[in-house]
């Protein structure tokens, strides 16, 4: 494959002014921004290696281009330049070679290279690939450099079921084998939860969540035994991702569903906590489990249960914020009251007004994991389907009546020499279903139809008695 600069002419000035400041200094385009090129993908991130220090390179480049200068590892002398908010430039310093350079990233489909000079200077060029990294993106695979350098760096197992996630990959089988002896136990939380995250962002990545849990990787982020023991519990879990990663790329469901649909599918870090707690909303089955006179089966507290499991968990091991923690404990916690509204004898606007207090934030989101839920269980969910249309609806609703201001009140009627009383809530009731209905836009307008009202006599008034002056 031979490459152009086609693919890079949004940053072609950025990348003169680079390699101006260069001298006779080696320096290559490599990483991902390589790979993209290949793949026809736009890239936010350029990747860099240049001969001698990568830091005091980036640092020069950040006062040429007054960007933000960001060290990312003395140690492997690496910097970061930020020149605008979606261009993030990436350095990394070489001794000898920069076959030396590529030997130590940790994919083959990040280890090539580009010489930058010969690319401004317009050369079609096929990349420094010396680990077959070309082979493995036709072949669609990410394979490690050295399956080894895997123990050195165990979180380079997580980034590649990222890569894997991101551009519809497949793990090589060598590395997949390598991920199942591999140990999480001295990685930063912090840089798990955000590998994990990243995943659970894209699209129909239940395939590869299946795979981990092969590997053993989710019981070691998430070590629930009981659950894992489970296996009832555990293909019912990840038959409910699959099925609403199917829903979020779905539009047949009705308007007002759709609509939360897709603004869910909208936000990845959203999308990723929902799939969380939906992977994980009857983590507490097994151990909650009863079995009734009767012979059934029954998880009492299972929801609230699970919810404060799942809390402790991203919060106190995974270092996830809060907000976020407290977000993936309301969708758990909730999950049960869709289907009892569903199930119940009678659909009322108590019931549902209900709901949408409870749930609050996370309606949208609880409303979606019960609608997998019940496919994933039985296959339909016409009634829930119903259910969740007329609760948006009564919120729709409320919603305007809250934000309903009548166009005649009581003073107005006062004004016209109505004194207060019951007859007042019938008027006012009138008018403002003529307000909803259009058919009065004015105070004015309105103030008129009472006026022809009582000149007909329509009002039953009380009657007044005598005036004091009449006595």
């Amino acid at each position: 494959m031979r490459f152009k600069l086609s693919g890079l002419k949004p940053h072609t000035d950025i990348l003169k002014q680079i390699a101006g400041l260069t001298g006779d200094k080696e320096l290559y385009l490599v990483g991902g921004a390589v790979r993209d090129l290949f793949l026809e993908r736009k890239t936010l991130d350029l990747d860099f290696a240049v001969q001698g220090s990568g830091m005091k390179f980036a640092s020069r480049v950040a006062r040429k281009m007054k960007g933000a200068f960001v060290t990312l590892s003395e140690e492997e002398d690496e910097a970061r330049v930020v020149i605008r908010k979606e261009l993030i430039l990436d350095f990394r310093g070489f001794k000898r070679s920069i076959m030396d350079d590529l030997a130590s990233r940790d994919f083959t489909i990040n280890a090539m290279a580009l010489p930058v000079k010969a690319l401004l200077e317009g050369q079609d060029l096929s990349p420094i690939d010396p680990f077959g990294g070309i082979n493995d993106i036709e072949k669609g695979l990410v394979c490690a450099v050295d399956p080894g350098s895997i123990k050195a760096d165990p979180l380079r197992i997580l980034r590649a079921y990222r890569f894997a996630a991101q551009l519809r990959f497949r793990i090589d089988s060598a590395l997949e084998h390598e991920a199942e002896s591999t140990s999480l136990e001295g990685v930063a939380r912090e840089r798990i939860a955000y590998e994990l995250m990243l995943i659970l962002g894209f699209p129909r990545v239940y395939p590869l969540i299946n795979r981990m849990i092969v590997a053993g990787l989710m019981q070691q982020i998430f070590p629930f035994d009981e659950f894992w023991a489970d296996y009832a519990v555990r293909s019912h879990s990840l038959a409910v991702l699959g099925t609403l990663e199917r829903m979020l790329e779905e539009r047949r469901f009705p308007p007002l569903i759709r609509e939360r649909i897709e603004e869910i599918a909208a936000d990845p870090h959203r999308t990723a906590l929902l799939k969380l707690a939906t992977l994980f909303h009857d983590v507490s089955k097994p151990e909650t489990k009863v079995r009734t006179d009767n012979g059934r089966m029954h998880f009492y507290g299972h929801d609230t249960k699970g919810a404060r499991k799942m809390r402790r968990t991203l919060q106190k091991e995974l270092r996830f914020s809060r907000a976020d923690a407290e977000y993936v404990e309301q969708v758990i916690a909730r999950h049960m009251h869709l289907h009892l509204i569903a199930t119940g004898p009678q659909l009322t606007e108590r019931a549902m007004r209900r709901f949408s207090r409870m749930c609050a934030d996370v309606a949208s989101e609880v409303m979606l994991l019960d609608l997998a839920d019940g496919f994933a269980t039985a296959g339909r969910t016409r009634h829930l389907e119903y259910t969740i249309v007329k609760i948006l609806e009564l919120a729709i609703q409320d919603a305007k009546r809250a934000a309903f201001v009548p166009l005649v009140n009581g003073h107005d009627l006062i004004a016209l020499g109505l004194e207060p009383g019951p007859i007042f809530k019938v008027i006012l009731g009138e008018l403002e279903e003529l307000q909803w209905e259009r058919k009065i836009t004015t105070k004015e307008e309105g103030l008129a139809i009472v006026k022809e009202r009582l000149k007909e006599g329509e009002y039953n008034l009380p009657d007044r008695g005598p005036t004091s002056s009449s006595q």
